[in-house]
């Protein structure tokens, strides 16, 4: 018996490529190993920074890098080691290993899961693309003395001519002296 039928040739999905399958996929096991490989990308550019940050200190002066670019350096450096590579390969491990030890077939949102990597990797290459911006890449981002101004007494600001802060008391005790070392801590004036 014969069927007439045409044979329609067998066309593959797209998705199912060598690369594509991996930029695709929903899998908690390959976005944990796309989180992981990511990052040990990440920790090898932070790395080149640590080596320009190691070369400028072995050097006096500015003959390696400038203070901007040095400063740049450093930040981005530490950007890239706690926001691209301590975090997200811990969140590659989680994302492969808890569904295998909680007994778990996928994620709960599996989209939402790889949509999470892939704004992992556009935020890193922008962050990178921050170089090439106008202003240049970040430069003061690891700094942890807060700028604070030093004002003097209300009391003595008046005599002095410099600028009042605003302070609890209205007027000092009498037993307080205006020669005194009192001062209140304020935000600059402006």
């Amino acid at each position: 018996m014969a069927v007439n039928a045409e044979v329609q040739p067998f066309r593959a999905d797209w998705r199912r490529g060598r690369i594509t399958s991996w930029l695709t996929t929903v899998d908690h096991k390959r976005i944990g190993i796309l989180y992981i490989w990511t990052a040990l990308v990440f920790f090898a550019l932070g790395g080149l920074l640590a080596l320009l940050i190691r070369s400028q200190l072995m050097t006096p002066h500015e003959h390696f890098m400038t203070k901007s670019s040095y400063n740049e350096a450093v930040t981005m450096h530490g950007t890239t080691m706690i926001f691209l590579v301590i975090v997200p390969i811990l969140a590659g491990f989680g994302n492969f290993l808890v569904p295998l030890m909680i007994g778990a077939r996928d994620m709960a949102f599996p989209r939402l899961n790889a949509l999470s990597y892939w704004l992992y990797v556009m935020g890193g290459i922008v962050l990178y693309a921050s170089f090439f911006a106008k202003g240049g890449a970040a430069q003061c981002g690891w700094t942890s003395c807060p700028v604070r101004r030093r004002c003097i007494h209300p009391d003595v600001a008046r005599t002095s001519g410099s600028s009042a802060c605003t302070s609890s008391r209205s007027r000092p005790s009498p037993a307080l002296s205006t020669s005194s070392s009192r001062f209140t801590t304020c935000a600059p004036a402006g």
